[in-house]
C-alpha cells in the first residue's frame, strides 16, 4: 500500500468513527493501519537518507570540480601572463608556432581610485528597495495590520 492509501485508509476509519463506537474490528483496522504508516515512514526515511547522501557526494565532487576548474584557470592566467611579459620585454609583437599564433594587443581601461573624489556626472547611484521582514514580522504580531505583507505559517519536516 502506498502512503496516499494508508492516509485514505486511516481518514476513512476516522470518519467511520465519527458516527460510531471503537469496535474490536475497526480498533483492529485503525492499529493495522498505524502500523503501515510506520512502515511506510520508515521506508520514506531510507530513501531520504539515500538521496541525501547522493546530493552529498554530489556536492563534493561539484566543489572538488570547481577546485579543480579555478586551478586550471590560474594556470592559464600564469602562463599567458609570463608569455605576455616575455613578448612585452622582448619587443616581440607577434609569435606564431605550429598550432598557435600569439599577438599583443593594446587596449585601455578606466581605472577609479575615489569614487567620492569623482564630479556628480561621473557618479551612477542605484537604489535597492527592499522590505524590512523582521520589523514587518513584529508589527503583525503587535497586531498593526500592515498592507501588502501577512505572516504565513510554514510546516517542515524534521528529520533527525
Amino acid at each position: 500500500m502506498n502512503l496516499y492509501e494508508i492516509t485514505k485508509e486511516y481518514l476513512e476509519i476516522q470518519q467511520i468513527l465519527e458516527t460510531e463506537e471503537l469496535t474490536a474490528e475497526l480498533n483492529e483496522a485503525l492499529m493495522l493501519n498505524q502500523n503501515q504508516f510506520q512502515t511506510k515512514g520508515g521506508g520514506y526515511g531510507r530513501i531520504m537518507a539515500n538521496s541525501q547522501a547522493n546530493v552529498d557526494g554530489a556536492t563534493a565532487e561539484m566543489k572538488r570540480i570547481k577546485t579543480y576548474i579555478e586551478q586550471e584557470q590560474k594556470k592559464i592566467d600564469r602562463l599567458k601572463n609570463a608569455l605576455l611579459q616575455s613578448m612585452l620585454i622582448t619587443g616581440t609583437n607577434k609569435l606564431e608556432s605550429e598550432f598557435w599564433r600569439f599577438s599583443v594587443r593594446r587596449s585601455e581601461a578606466v581605472e577609479v581610485d575615489m569614487i567620492e573624489a569623482l564630479p556628480s556626472e561621473f557618479i551612477n547611484i542605484k537604489n535597492v528597495v527592499t522590505a524590512d521582514k523582521v520589523a514587518i514580522k513584529e508589527a503583525i504580531k503587535r497586531g498593526e495590520n500592515i498592507t501588502g505583507a501577512r505572516i504565513i505559517e510554514n510546516f517542515n519536516l524534521q528529520i533527525k
